[in-house]
């Protein structure tokens, strides 16, 4: 049977797609639109205020869905579980339509080639959101189809079987179950033409309610295959040469007698790639020390200080992506305007399992086990690699120790596949923490410009951003995309105002060229962007003489978003006992922001420790739309939050004599159970449609809690990490 088709709709991501083949298409006209253009895209490409999906991949209900003799459901996808428990909401909203008992459910991570083909992977906080509704749909055709199916084996009519949470029973008490009616089966399945009457939410049983994580057995016994877990028979090991120093190349490479060395199975050296495949890990890495390997380095080594030069605002750069009045000319003419700079650094992803991938390629075909949160993105890239078709690769998914989008690159399973092909054996790669920190990509550190002036009734009257990033999402896409948008979709992520300003808002975003390899980071610019936005907001309530919830509540539009974030901010509140305020010696710092049609509000209780900041409490508010598994909401707030805590008192990756600073956690140290903070969260009852929760919980965090210190300390942060400055 032929898949139905679907029209998917536009995307941030999906939308560059297009852009990339396009640009010679609208080129004409450019020079004369380009500013309007631009903004249209923005506004197209905005997920702030409602999330923004590439869609789910087109399926049969049959090929999303099984079930077996014994009444088991499974679920079959392509999203990759990495710790956020994707799998459990999923399997969750399949199950829903059917109603069938938690214990009757699982679900299974499918290899590229079977019948659900998810092209998007997974990332941007848009599995829930892009399933939501094809899972529902798919779910309740199949019990269409099974309804029709337990008809006809029992004779009667659709209408005289009613559905039981394990199939059906007859007006007279005869009953099916799904597993029965699939066994006696023997026709072709027929998919009904008519869409299905899908439940009312008041009926749900599954969704919104907490369920135990289906992948949390296979994690405590041991049976869950990560990739530094994958063992093939004959499988052998590789290791490849790296650089330390930034923008080192291969000059020449003299392999003396590494080929002979015990265990030594292969040696690739072509095109800049060096490569040894052995028996064990370590006689590979030994062969490669013994290789007499010149680098070439770069004219002019990269420092820390050019980095800072060059990620700095140029006024008279960047490009428009919000405009809301003229912002320009009411700063321009009022009587005060309040002026603030903010500045984040480069930062590492630090997920608990470095990379790791096992190829095995053969005439027949190319089997690949790899660390990806985009199986279907990484067989095209081996494909290509060998110069065979995508469909001739299998990317078997594996659980990931984290990814924060650090797993959406190619290079570590096409390194495998190049060395799998010369030594006609599975080849296994495991990055060290090491080729993590100086060979990874990095979260590319920011400056911010904010003004903003204020009516004398106190309400915003003009307000002003002007970033000046690296890029995020651009670094995955031809360099024409670059050049015809100007500006990056990822790195302006949460840098747009919500509050409304009387006067105008605009929002400047300045792509900036940088010699070391940045691109997505959890929240992409989210983090970066919120503290900027949240202090400064903070700022102007102050100067205003208002409190700073009364301020934002004041400021934030009159829609169904600004309502939406109004209750958010009002149950964060209520939850901090904002009016009360926090203990003695300590302070209360207020943030909110919203990304992938998720509101969230934050409350930091905040207190100085040996001239430290120590974060004792964050009171967290979450308006995620319809919920569905509530658990997973608070393990994902709880995960942001910790995350973004260690980003904005510790965590700085910088450059020293022409090298990233760190090789491992002695050098760049992450947040330790002895200053995590105790995290309380509420989740706010909504009618809208789900929201995405992988990356909004990071955005308000910072802010939250640079406006506790300021209130301490009497100075306002405008660096990350956060450093004490003296009254």
């Amino acid at each position: 049977m032929k898949n139905p088709s679907l029209r998917w709709k536009i995307s941030r991501r999906g939308f560059l797609v297009g852009v990339g083949t396009t640009v010679a298409v609208v080129a004409v006209g450019w020079v004369a639109g380009k500013n309007s253009l631009r903004l249209a895209i923005s506004n197209m490409a905005e997920g702030t205020e409602k999330a923004i999906t590439r869609g789910a991949p087109p399926a049969t209900p049959m090929q999303w869905l099984s079930i077996s003799a014994d009444n088991i459901l499974t679920v079959h996808v392509q999203k990759i579980e990495m710790g956020q428990g994707i799998l459990t909401a999923l399997a969750q909203i399949a199950a829903e339509e059917l109603s069938l008992p938690w214990e009757n459910v699982r679900i299974v991570m499918d290899p590229t080639g079977s019948p659900v083909q998810d092209p998007n992977g997974t990332g941007n906080s848009e599995s829930v959101v892009s399933h939501y509704l094809p899972l529902r749909n798919a779910a309740a055709t199949l019990r269409d189809m099974l309804a029709a199916a337990a008809a006809t084996q029992l004779n009667v009519p659709v209408a005289a079987l009613k559905n039981t949470p394990t199939g059906f029973v007859t007006d007279s008490g005869v009953a099916r179950t799904y597993g029965a009616i699939v066994a006696a089966h023997t026709a072709e399945w027929v998919v009904p033409e008519t869409a299905p009457v899908l439940k009312e939410t008041s009926a749900f049983s599954l969704i919104g309610t907490s369920q135990k994580r289906l992948d949390i057995p296979a994690k405590v016994t041991g049976t869950a295959v990560y990739g530094h877990d994958v063992r093939l028979p004959n499988m052998t090991w590789g290791v490849v040469a790296r650089p330390r120093i930034i923008g080192a190349v291969i000059a020449s490479v003299d392999p003396k007698n590494a080929a002979t060395m015990p265990g030594v199975v292969a040696i690739v050296n072509e095109d800049s790639f060096v490569g040894v495949v052995a028996e064990t890990k370590a006689q590979a890495q030994t062969a490669l020390l013994t290789m007499d390997i010149q680098w070439k380095l770069p004219d002019t080594l990269v420092t820390q200080a050019a980095i800072d030069a060059a990620t700095t605002v140029d006024p008279a750069t960047g490009v428009e992506i919000q405009r809301d009045g003229d912002a320009l000319a009411a700063l321009e003419s009022a009587k005060t305007v309040y002026t603030r700079e903010f500045r984040t650094p480069m930062a590492v992803h630090a997920h608990l399992e470095p990379q790791a991938s096992v190829v095995d390629v053969r005439p027949d075909g190319v089997d690949a086990w790899v660390s990806t949160q985009v199986p279907a993105g990484m067989a095209s890239a081996i494909a290509e690699a060998l110069n065979r078709e995508a469909a001739n690769v299998t990317v078997h998914p594996v659980y990931l120790g984290g990814g924060f989008g650090r797993r959406l690159d190619a290079d570590l399973g096409i390194e495998a596949a190049r060395l799998s092909a010369a030594a006609q054996r599975p080849v296994a790669i495991a990055w060290s923490r090491a080729d993590e920190f100086h060979n990874g990509f990095v979260r590319p550190p920011t400056h911010h410009v904010m003004r903003g002036s204020l009516a004398p009734d106190g309400t915003i009257e003009a307000l002003s951003h002007h970033q000046a990033s690296g890029d995020v999402l651009l670094t995955i896409f031809p360099a024409a995309v670059g050049t015809f948008l100007g500006w990056d979709i990822g790195a302006v992520r949460g840098a747009k105002w919500y509050y409304t300003a009387n006067a105008g808002r605009l929002m400047t975003a300045q792509r900036v060229q940088l010699p070391i390899a940045t691109s997505f980071w959890r929240g992409l610019g989210l983090l970066a962007n919120g503290f900027a936005i949240e202090s400064f907001i903070d700022e102007l309530a102050e100067k205003a003489g208002i409190d700073p919830l009364t301020f934002r509540m004041q400021n934030l539009p009159d829609t169904e978003f600004g309502t939406r974030m109004k209750a958010t901010l009002n149950a964060v509140s209520t939850l901090a006992n904002w009016n009360s305020g926090p203990p003695e010696g300590h302070a209360y710092g207020l943030a909110c922001s919203a990304d992938a049609g998720t509101c969230v509000a934050q409350i930091a209780d905040v207190s100085i420790v040996d001239g430290a900041v120590r974060v004792h409490h964050v009171y967290a508010a979450i308006d995620c739309g319809l919920v569905i598994n509530p658990d997973g909401v608070v393990a994902q707030t709880e995960g942001g939050i910790m995350m973004g805590v260690s980003s904005t008192l510790i965590e700085a990756l910088t450059v020293v004599d022409g090298a990233f600073s760190a090789s491992n956690f002695d050098a760049y140290p992450l947040l330790r159970n002895n200053q995590a903070p105790d995290i309380s969260v509420v989740i706010v009852p909504s009618t809208a449609a789900p929201g995405g929760m992988g990356e909004p919980p990071i955005g308000p965090i910072a802010g939250a809690i640079a406006n506790a210190v300021y209130r301490l300390t009497g100075s306002r942060p405008q660096t990350l990490p956060i450093e004490i400055q003296a009254k």
